[in-house]
């Protein structure tokens, strides 16, 4: 898929998000197209279940609904089950350049202190951004269990942070599906993700998505966000679960380890073999992070209550 210049320094992390149907740009052109993310799924969710709570924090710019599979695998283990709706996000994608990381922090800690009303053990799981954003909640609220799948925290080597000031200041939008192929498989599916009921073959909806502009301002905000998260990495002291896909494109391998290397506790480490989408069923290594996020709710549920900062339990 092609890409406008400025994106050199995130290729890949738009490149990947916009085939799997996650990156809906914040600014349409007049023609019509469906109304994006317009579905129950899409929103936040609550689902009942025992005194152990789990938090899950979705990726950018992703909703609640690429949580759902991973809710359900919990709320089958007697788990009560929230599902978080970033604030900028999903139907309200259009407001997304008035949002900060600061404004998807305070979610994450409101949602948290709410859960913590109600429940002695909770468990903080975020995917890919979520993980960043469970990273930073998890310095102040210290749950029971820290689970983070592919946690982004940065978007590539040095040289794109010395670049990027310069970047975000000559190239405010992009337009990344300009020169897409409407005929590939994931292309097509990310995009009836977004919109349901798309007509990808009439060439005026192909020309109206090739016109779609993406705003720099929430990259801005993604990178500032990894670098909190890279910064308190080594003051986490919760038990911690880390899975991470061998073939992960937006998150590589090694960077996770890098991530990893700096933790200040002791952390159970899971590569499996499949790409970012680890929150899908079809990911190809489902069973095997339904088993491991499994085994570790159990432990943290057994471990008691979530830890005060000063290391008692609550």
């Amino acid at each position: 898929m092609g890409v406008a210049p400025p994106t050199c320094l995130t290729t890949s992390f738009l490149q990947e998000n916009l085939r799997f149907g996650k990156y809906m740009p914040s600014r349409m052109p007049g023609a019509d197209l469906p109304k994006p993310f317009d579905g129950s799924e899409h929103r936040s969710f609550h689902w009942p279940g025992g005194h152990c709570a789990a938090l899950l924090v979705h990726g950018f710019p992703g909703t609640p609904a690429e949580m759902q599979p991973l809710g359900v695998v919990l709320k089958d283990a007697a788990w009560t089950v929230r599902g978080l709706m970033l604030p900028g996000l999903g139907a309200d994608i259009e407001n997304l350049d008035n949002c900060t990381h600061r404004d998807w922090s305070g979610a994450v800690r409101g949602a948290l202190d709410e859960l913590n009303q109600q429940h002695s053990v909770i468990l903080l799981v975020g995917y890919s951004l979520g993980g960043a954003l469970a990273l930073n909640a998890a310095l102040e609220q210290r749950p029971a269990g820290l689970v983070l799948l592919a946690p982004f925290w940065t978007f590539g080597d040095d040289w794109s942070s010395i670049l990027w000031p310069v970047v975000r200041l000559i190239f405010r939008r992009v337009k990344p599906l300009k020169r897409a192929d409407f005929s590939t498989g994931e292309v097509r599916h990310g995009l009836q993700r977004m919109f349901k009921n798309i007509d990808l073959e009439n060439p005026q909806t192909q020309q109206t998505l090739r016109q779609l502009t993406v705003s720099l301002k929430p990259i801005e905000q993604i990178r500032q966000l990894g670098r909190r998260a890279f910064t308190g990495a080594s003051m986490i002291d919760v038990p911690t679960l880390v899975i991470q896909g061998s073939r992960d494109q937006i998150v590589p391998p090694i960077r996770t380890r890098r991530l990893i290397n700096g933790f200040g506790n002791r952390v159970e480490y899971q590569e499996v073999e499949a790409g970012h989408d680890l929150v899908d069923p079809e990911s190809g290594a489902w069973d095997q992070i339904k088993e491991r996020l499994l085994l570790f709710a159990a432990l943290a549920s057994k471990a008691g209550r979530n830890p005060t900062p000063d290391g008692s339990l609550e």
